[in-house]
Formats: C-alpha cells, structure tokens, sequence
C-alpha cells in the first residue's frame, strides 16, 4: 500500500504595518464584524482597516449632505424668513 501525501499550501501576505490597535467590541459587534469579514472573504482585520480609511477619508461638506438637498418641506408661510428659505431650498 502506497504512502499518499498531501501538500496544503498557504497563501500569505506580508503587510507593512507598523502599528497594533486594539479595540474592544461587544458581542453584536464581534458577529458583525465576523459575519461581514467571511461574506468579503477577507481577514477581520482588513474589513476594519478599511472601515477606518473610509471613515478618515476626506470630504467636502456638500458632499457629505448632498443626500439632504431638496427634502426641506416647510409649509407656506407669511413669514418672510421661512419663505426665503423654502425659496433657496433648489431641487
């Protein structure tokens, strides 16, 4: 009987990280995070590094309110102050 062997090979990917962050998640967290980091197939570690360059990432104030223009709903109002400001509110 023949000796059969088998080989697993393992991908691994250095990183130039400097730093360790740890950081303490409660249970819904900890799932979420777990359940996010395998449907990405990724490291939870990578899920977070990534989070975290989205969150640091750069944006103009328009930019982080445009979801907002237009939605402004004020009824008509003799006052001239809230007419001036349905009257800005551009769509």
């Amino acid at each position: 009987m023949g000796l059969i062997r088998f080989l697993y090979y393992t991908r691994v990917t250095i990183a130039d990280m400097e730093k360790t962050l740890t950081i303490r998640l409660n249970k819904d967290q900890d799932q979420a995070l777990t359940r996010r980091a395998r449907a990405l197939r990724k490291t939870r570690s990578e899920v977070v590094r990534e989070l975290i360059d989205k969150g640091l990432e750069e944006q103009s104030l328009s930019r982080k309110v445009a979801h907002l223009k237009g939605i402004l709903n004020i009824p008509d109002a003799k006052d001239p102050v809230r007419r001036r400001i349905k009257e800005r509110n551009w769509r």
